[in-house]
């Protein structure tokens, strides 16, 4: 993906800037050569920091401009979320459910199935297009990983709104702290998704019991059966790491922040996992980093904005890394058992 000039506020207007450049794309032009950078770039950070902002506004328009108009007097952690009802519980459920179809829908649809998708194809990270069987799996568990997701975001509003759980009550009563947050809010919750997505995986290790197989099998595999993902791939999750991936939201939470902080992280987990595992190096938002590990599992457990893979001997930038990093234990996806969708499996697709 481009990264300077016009291209670098393209998360922040998504999709209006990756449609257009779509459609005066080159149809000659030839991709770039797939790669990993070791060291995230100073313009990938602004655009994650653009996506953390994409996110807040987002969350803003949810807490100050929705609930009135689907006839709510106010959001609810704001006061009406005292009491549990149908009308502000339905509200939630409905606003992420309805969101997360409109986005991972629309964007699949753009890139695999509209009028440009054969423009399009040379730009997919793997040329081999998913099932149509992955696809419909991944929707399911996507659309209930939002609705767990929603389960926070409701319990926090009826504690919120009870005084059980402090809040600050005003953002702009401290607008450096806030601007931070607005643009940190992926950097910030990068570590959690790193530690809770590397305890899912195998720890290979013989000194104590290993914990991270047991969870890998009954719980993590079922995201790797979308060994070639796309958006409705992102939070395709068992229901137990969909309750831990979610609980990030309760960073801000912790240190008794304005609600909007708490409601951004949601909107952020959904978003940019969706985003980013699109599948294409542009107009998509595809992260080969992040393919690296559906492709190859035993590696790249964080995100590039915070370098805890690097920290901690994880990264790779091809497969025969991944056979550095674990030198003569067994690795790689000729080690992982789970049954993915056939009609996506291209091992030497993926380099």
């Amino acid at each position: 993906m481009p990264e300077s000039g016009p291209f670098l506020l393209a998360p922040l207007i998504w999709p209006l800037g990756h449609v257009t450049t779509a459609l005066k794309k080159d149809p000659n032009e030839t991709p770039r050569k797939n790669h990993v950078d070791r060291h995230q770039s100073l313009s990938g950070h602004m655009m994650g920091a653009l996506s953390s902002l994409r996110s807040w506004m987002m969350a803003y328009a949810c807490m100050y401009y929705l609930p009135e108009k689907c006839g709510l007097e106010a959001y609810p952690g704001f006061g009406p979320g005292r009491v549990y009802s149908l009308d502000w519980v339905s509200h939630i459920l409905i606003r992420n459910i309805v969101g997360t179809w409109i986005i991972c829908g629309f964007w699949d649809w753009f890139l695999y199935f509209s009028p440009l998708k054969d423009k399009l194809h040379k730009y997919k990270m793997n040329p081999v297009y998913p099932s149509w069987n992955q696809i419909k799996h991944d929707a399911f568990w996507t659309t209930a990983a939002s609705f767990f997701g929603s389960l926070f975001e409701i319990v926090l509003c009826h504690h919120w709104a009870l005084g059980s759980i402090p809040m600050q009550k005003s953002f702009s009563e401290t607008p450096i702290l806030t601007t931070v947050l607005a643009l940190g809010v992926t950097h910030i919750r990068t570590p959690h998704f790193y530690f809770v997505h590397r305890m899912m995986h195998p720890w290979k290790t013989t000194s104590i019991p290993d914990f991270g197989k047991i969870l890998y099998k009954k719980v993590h595999s079922l995201h790797h059966k979308s060994y070639n993902p796309t958006a409705w791939s992102g939070t395709n999750m068992h229901p137990v790491e969909a309750t831990l991936y979610y609980s990030a939201v309760l960073i801000p939470v912790a240190f008794g922040l304005h609600p909007i902080h708490a409601v951004a992280n949601i909107i952020d987990l959904g978003v940019a996992a969706w985003l980013g595992h699109d599948g294409f190096q542009w107009p998509g938002s595809g992260d080969y980093f992040h393919l690296l590990h559906h492709a190859h599992f035993d590696c790249n457990y964080g995100a590039m904005h915070v370098p805890l893979d690097l920290l901690f001997g994880t990264f790779a930038g091809s497969k025969e890394e991944v056979k550095q990093i674990w030198s003569n234990k067994p690795s790689g996806e000729e080690n992982n058992t789970t049954p993915v969708h056939a009609a996506s499996k291209q091992a030497d697709k993926v380099m």
